[in-house]
């Protein structure tokens, strides 16, 4: 429901623009490319970035929103240094950086006039993104930290939230590979243990079966425009080259072995088929491909309650459910979700913060019903902060396996949350190179994926 609310503002403020005679201008054009980018099918990485960095050297009270969106694009654009540098930054201005007048601001006012440093679980995420950076560099003591900092991060501390402490499952993991290579295989084996445990939230299950009984009907129509879509394409008086049937949407487990053109097989040495046996220090030992998959986009934050005063998270809307990747056109095995965006967002509790918002705005309704003190109390601005990092993923998902040196060809099969196939999220990149030591990779799925580059790992 609000998310048709949200469309139909949209709609609303988009024919009152028009109904002006004026459109957007150049910089907002810039901006709605830059924040699209996970699912814009032509990205431009690298000019999106530079746009982003004009706000970043601002660094206002808004740095570390516009410090992560832009850190995001380096990382997609395969500039790993760059949002490595970006990062480090951001981190040092949420441990460090203070204004106490904007506080006390924020504190009888609107939220937002105070320095975003970001909710628990994005401040979680920013610590695993340079866990995962100075692993790459080789510098496994600063992982470690800052992968235990990702832990401590989104380790809520509300009683009615207990379940939820230390489940930031992707930087357990990560810790586990960093114990690793530091020679502790006991603690590798505790930081394992937990990326393997999951508690449910409360309207999980309930959820589930609402999204795949709205993914279930929307395939059955999206099916059928694929079928009329290639006979047009095809059966035309001018058929059009190359076009492709796009309708078939097979279960994973109908999934050939071998894709249309793949090879002979033998590049996978070793694949884990469960996630036991994935998160085993015996297992991480052997692999030398890791794929870091990010599918989807960040939860979105929105403004509810008395006069605005409080937040809610809401998933955003993505297809993509269960990834499987195949290597040289043969099935490899899965790739294995390691963590949940809006899982954590909607596990953070109730805040002390959010308890001062509520009685914020209840205040203000009492206020505005006095005479003469009324005229003045609806100008009293009480929103909540609605900032985020919205170019952070939904979720990620691991791949790790033992595979042969050589260059290969990575293609990623995207499922929705009924186990079908979604045909227009197939990423497929050709010429990774694969040696003898680790090779670690982002990818990031979305529709048309195959339509885009894969960036130069460095």
């Amino acid at each position: 429901m609000h998310s048709r609310k949200m469309a139909m503002t949209g709609l609303l403020l988009l024919a009152g623009v028009l109904a002006a005679g004026c459109g957007p201008s150049q910089e907002q054009l810039m901006m709605a490319k830059a924040l699209s980018a996970r699912v814009d099918r032509q990205p431009t990485y690298t000019e999106s970035a530079k746009f982003l960095n004009r706000y970043v050297v601002k660094h206002d009270r808004d740095y570390v929103m516009w410090a992560m969106d832009y850190s995001s694009l380096c990382l997609m654009g395969g500039n790993y240094d760059a949002a490595k540098a970006e990062l480090l930054k951001c981190f040092m201005d949420i441990e460090k950086r203070q204004d106490t007048d904007k506080e006390k601001a924020a504190a009888i006012s609107n939220e937002s006039l105070k320095i975003f440093k970001g909710e628990p679980f994005e401040r979680a995420m920013l610590c695993t993104y340079l866990g995962i950076l100075h692993y790459m560099g080789g510098d496994y003591n600063n992982a470690r930290i800052f992968c235990n900092r990702a832990d401590m991060a989104d380790a809520t501390t509300e009683d009615n939230m207990e379940d939820f402490r230390h489940d930031f499952r992707l930087a357990h993991y990560w810790l586990g590979r960093t114990y690793l290579k530091l020679g502790d295989e006991g603690n590798a084996a505790v930081a394992f243990r937990k990326a393997r445990q999951r508690v449910p939230r409360k309207g999980e299950e309930r959820e589930l079966v609402s999204l795949r009984r709205a993914q279930a009907k929307a395939r059955v129509k999206r099916m059928r425009l694929e079928e009329q879509s290639f006979e047009k394409a095809s059966g035309g008086e001018v058929p059009i080259a190359g076009a492709a049937d796009m309708s078939a949407s097979p279960s994973m487990a109908e999934m050939p072995a071998t894709l249309p053109g793949g090879g002979n097989g033998g590049a996978v040495l070793q694949v884990a088929t469960g996630l036991d046996e994935f998160l085993s220090a015996d297992y991480q030992k052997q692999a030398n491909l890791i794929l870091i998959i990010e599918t989807g986009a960040a939860p979105i934050k929105y403004l509810v309650g008395e006069n605005s005063a409080m937040d809610r998270i809401m998933r955003n809307a993505y297809q993509e459910r269960t990834v499987v990747v195949y290597l040289d056109g043969q099935k490899a095995g899965p790739a294995f979700q390691m963590v949940d965006m809006f899982h954590q967002a909607d596990t953070r509790g109730t805040s002390e913060k959010d308890r001062v918002q509520i009685t914020k705005g209840i205040t203000k309704s009492i206020l505005t019903r006095i005479p003469y003190v009324g005229d003045i109390a609806s100008m009293w601005n009480v929103q909540a902060d609605h900032r985020y990092w919205r170019l952070m993923p939904g979720e990620v998902h691991v791949f790790a396996a033992k595979v042969k040196p050589g260059t290969h060809t990575v293609s990623v099969q995207s499922f929705d949350s009924n186990g079908r196939l979604l045909p227009r999220h197939r990423l497929t990149r050709h010429h990774i190179p694969v040696n003898g030591a680790e090779n670690i990779y982002f990818l990031h799925t979305k529709p048309e994926a195959d339509n885009t580059y894969f960036p130069d790992k460095g």
